[in-house]
C-alpha cells in the first residue's frame, strides 16, 4: 500500500475510473468528492494524510461522526473507503476491518430510521390527536395577521386534511374559486364561496368516472374562516383564481408534489416531524374502523356489490 500514500485525490480518482471504467458519471464524480471529503476532514491533502485513515480507523471515524456531514454522506464516504481498498490491493484483514465498519453503521442507521418512524407514528396512528392538535393552533393562524404566506397556506393544507376527511392531494390541483356556479364546468374542480356558504365541487377525482361529481358543504368554521382570510388578506392569495398558488411571485396553481410538500411543512412546524398525506389518510381508516369496527366487512361486501369505498364512509 506504501506506493498508493503519495497520490493525489486526482490520482485516485483517475485509478477508479479506470478500474471502474463501466460506472457512471455520478459514481466516479462521488468517488472524488469522498476523497476530497477526507482531506477537508485532516484539514491536509491526501499525499500528507498518507492513507493514515485506513490504517488508523478509529481516529478517522471520530472525526468522521463529529463532522457536520449527513449520515447518508457518511455511509457514503466509508463505501468509497472500501473501492479504494479494492483499488490498492490492501490486505484482506483490512478490507473486512472496513466491510465491519460499514456494516456496523449500516444498522446503525437502520435502527435509528426505525425509531424515528416509531416515534412519527405515536402520532400517525391517533387521528384524533392530529386533529386537535391543528384544533389547538387555530386561534394562532386565526388571529395573527403577521404570519408569512408560506407557513399560513401550509397550516390551511394541514388542516383542510385534518378537520375533514381527508381526500387525496390531487383533488385540489387546479381547483378554482368562484362565487357563483355559472362560472363552473364540469370538468374542473371549484371552491364555490357565496355569502357564508362554502363548498367544494369535485369532478375531476382518481375515481371520478365510477362515481361523478361529489359536492362536500364545508361545515366546519375553522376551515371557513382560514379560507375566507387566505383569499382576502393582501399578500396571501387574493389576485389568484387558483385556490393554491406557488407564491405570489409565482402564481401557477401548485402541483399535487407541491401540495404534499406543504404538507409535509405544515406538519414538521406543528409536530416537529413531519407526515404525509398518505400517512393521514391511513390514519383517518384506522380512526373510523375504531368507530365501527364492522367497517372492514362493509367495505367488502360494497366493494361485492360494486359500490366505491367512498360512497361507504360517505354513508358511514
Amino acid at each position: 500500500m506504501d506506493f498508493f500514500k503519495s497520490k493525489t485525490t486526482t490520482d485516485l480518482s483517475n485509478l477508479h475510473n479506470q478500474v471502474f471504467s463501466q460506472s457512471s458519471k455520478s459514481t466516479k464524480t462521488t468517488f472524488l468528492q469522498s476523497m476530497k471529503r477526507i482531506e477537508k476532514i485532516y484539514g491536509e491533502s491526501l499525499p500528507k494524510i498518507g492513507l493514515r485513515f485506513v490504517c488508523n480507523s478509529s481516529d478517522f471515524l471520530k472525526m468522521l461522526d463529529e463532522s457536520s456531514y449527513a449520515e447518508n454522506t457518511k455511509l457514503t464516504t466509508i463505501t468509497n473507503i472500501l473501492k479504494l481498498l479494492k483499488i490498492i490491493d490492501a490486505p484482506l484483514i483490512t478490507y473486512n476491518h472496513w466491510l465491519t465498519i460499514l456494516k456496523d453503521m449500516s444498522e446503525a442507521r437502520q435502527t435509528e430510521s426505525k425509531n424515528q418512524l416509531k416515534e412519527k407514528l405515536k402520532v400517525l396512528m391517533n387521528f384524533k390527536d392530529i386533529r386537535q392538535a391543528v384544533l389547538d393552533k387555530v386561534d394562532k393562524y386565526e388571529k395573527n395577521d403577521s404570519i408569512a404566506a408560506d407557513e399560513y397556506k401550509d397550516f390551511l393544507i394541514v388542516a383542510l386534511f385534518s378537520l375533514q376527511i381527508p381526500v387525496r392531494e390531487s383533488n385540489y390541483v387546479n381547483m378554482k374559486v368562484v362565487d357563483n356556479e355559472s362560472f363552473m364546468d364540469d370538468k374542473s374542480n371549484y371552491l364555490l364561496v357565496n355569502d357564508d356558504s362554502y363548498k367544494m365541487i369535485f369532478n375531476k377525482y382518481r375515481t371520478s368516472h365510477i362515481i361523478g361529481k361529489k359536492t362536500v358543504n364545508i361545515a366546519n368554521e375553522n376551515i371557513k374562516f382560514l379560507l375566507d382570510k387566505w383569499l382576502s388578506v393582501p399578500g396571501y392569495n387574493t389576485n389568484s383564481s387558483n385556490l393554491f398558488i406557488v407564491s405570489d411571485k409565482n402564481r401557477r396553481a401548485m402541483n399535487a408534489k407541491q401540495i404534499g410538500d406543504s404538507f409535509k411543512s405544515g406538519t414538521k412546524l406543528l409536530f416537529g416531524s413531519e407526515l404525509t398525506i398518505s400517512n393521514l389518510r391511513s390514519s383517518y381508516m384506522k380512526y373510523i374502523k375504531e368507530l365501527d369496527p364492522d367497517l372492514e366487512d362493509k367495505l367488502e361486501i360494497a366493494s361485492i356489490l360494486g359500490y366505491s369505498t367512498c360512497q361507504v364512509i360517505d354513508n358511514h
